[in-house]
């Protein structure tokens, strides 16, 4: 007797969650949404070897994160500057139908990000119990292990 493929379900679900939040946020919102997402990740990382070269006592290694982060911020707003007008321009009639339906795309990109991890979190053990059902059912399952072969998280 075949089990059910809870993991498979849920990707279902999370898939048609993407599709409404994509077709609700737009292209370019989505796109914005990404490139924020991105920036504070970088940020992050740069404040991160900031502080770690400060204890270290790496005057140089300091200095370039502060130039990097000052880069950053300035490439950031011009890239959000650009995006803010592409939202405006996707407003017009046409357009804003044509961006709802791109902004699908983006919701499963996300969504397919968000799986991706929980599937390369699952394989490394850090989910316990719940990411050994994943694993298994990943295993179990054709489509799935299709999916988790373009996973560029996991080792190959």
């Amino acid at each position: 007797m075949s089990s059910i493929n809870i993991t498979f379900i849920i990707g279902i679900i999370l898939a048609l969650i993407g599709i409404r939040a994509g077709y609700k946020i737009g292209l370019t919102k989505g796109i914005s949404h990404l490139v924020a997402l991105i920036a504070t990740l970088l940020t992050l990382m740069l404040i991160l070897m900031l502080t770690a070269s400060i204890h270290a006592g790496q005057s140089r290694n300091s200095i370039i994160a502060i130039i990097i982060l000052v880069i950053l911020g300035t490439v950031y707003g011009v890239v959000k500057f650009f995006l803010k007008s592409a939202h405006k321009v996707s407003e017009l009639p046409l357009l804003h139908q044509l961006d709802k339906i791109a902004g699908i795309l983006i919701g499963l990109m996300w969504i397919g990000m968000l799986y991706m991890v929980i599937i390369a979190l699952s394989y490394r053990g850090f989910l316990g119990p719940f990411g050994t059902m994943v694993a298994e059912d990943v295993k179990n399952s054709e489509i799935l292990t299709l999916i988790n072969s373009y996973n560029i998280m996991m080792p190959k």
